[in-house]
């Protein structure tokens, strides 16, 4: 059993980590208010674009793949794009801990794709790079780069952009706000998908001015803020991840709080109660001695 100074220590650490939480807490929902608008206003505009975007690379190679007689011309056309054919796996996620377990959800998603397919991987976050050099065998064709946690920096952005704009497919694993209690780890391809080398099932497409200028705007803008927006809805995700993590650290810390309130005013009636026994035992002794 705890000492009265013990109980005093333990209560006054929990009210700390209350504090703390709390804070944490209301910064984590002031900056999801403040970005959750500026996410929401371009995510369907955005999601939008990505589709059509999936159907006029389709739809291009597939025009490519129908012209047989000029199919070495047909590959050189599409080399305008300059990828590697390679795929790349992005993993976003984070700095700091304290995400609940948004950060590991995403996480799993990606080692598993990575260990089966041994494909090239970049790990945006000091977490992610201690997860992957604490994986034994992941660490192979990995790219690691720094993002801030609170306010990513376009620089930042830019040099992931620059690396991983040179694969012909990305996907990106993050975490997705789907309400704030809900927060989905998500993969995403963000680079239009197919390739020469794939069976493609398109539409027909009427391509005005060119196909290639067509997709050589997606290739250089869209990527681009189709990346950019991955990166918000992650921070979005973390930051209402954050906010139930620290609501039942909060919840946890009151009730170690209660539970050591009780223990302490049980102590303390104990303690009173001795020293009320300790008074009359001391009376009635004190009266047989006077009154033999």
């Amino acid at each position: 059993m705890y000492s009265r100074k013990e109980f005093t220590e333990n209560i006054n650490a929990a009210t700390s980590i209350k504090s703390i939480t709390t804070i944490y807490q209301e910064i984590a929902s002031l900056r999801m208010n403040q970005l959750k608008d500026k996410v929401a206003r371009t995510s369907a505009f955005l999601d939008g674009v990505a589709e059509i975007y999936n159907h006029a690379k389709s739809a291009y190679i597939d025009i490519i793949k129908s012209q047989t007689v000029k199919k070495d011309k047909a590959y050189k056309e599409l080399k305008f794009i300059k990828r590697n054919g390679k795929t790349v796996l992005v993993f976003l996620s984070a700095n700091e801990h304290l995400y609940g377990e948004l950060i590991l959800n995403v996480w799993d998603k990606f080692r598993e794709d990575k260990r089966q397919t041994g494909l090239d991987g970049v790990v945006v976050g000091t977490f992610g790079k201690y997860l992957v050099k604490n994986e034994s065998g992941l660490d192979d064709n990995v790219k690691y780069f720094d993002l801030d946690d609170d306010k990513p920096g376009q620089d930042q952005i830019n040099k992931i952009l620059d690396y991983i704009s040179k694969y012909e497919q990305i996907f990106v694993y993050y975490g997705r706000l789907i309400t704030v209690l809900n927060q989905s780890p998500t993969k995403e391809q963000i680079s239009g998908g197919a390739t020469l080398e794939q069976k493609v099932a398109s539409k027909k497409y009427l391509f005005e001015p060119s196909p290639q200028k067509i997709l050589e705007f997606f290739e250089t803008e869209i990527i681009s803020a189709l990346f950019n927006q991955k990166v918000f809805d992650h921070q979005l995700s973390r930051f209402a991840s954050r906010m139930v993590a620290m609501d039942q650290a909060t919840e946890n810390a009151n009730e170690i709080i209660k539970k050591l309130d009780r223990q302490y005013k049980t102590i303390k009636r104990r303690v009173l109660n001795k020293k009320q026994q300790d008074v009359f035992s001391g009376i009635l002794l004190w009266n047989k001695g006077v009154n033999p």
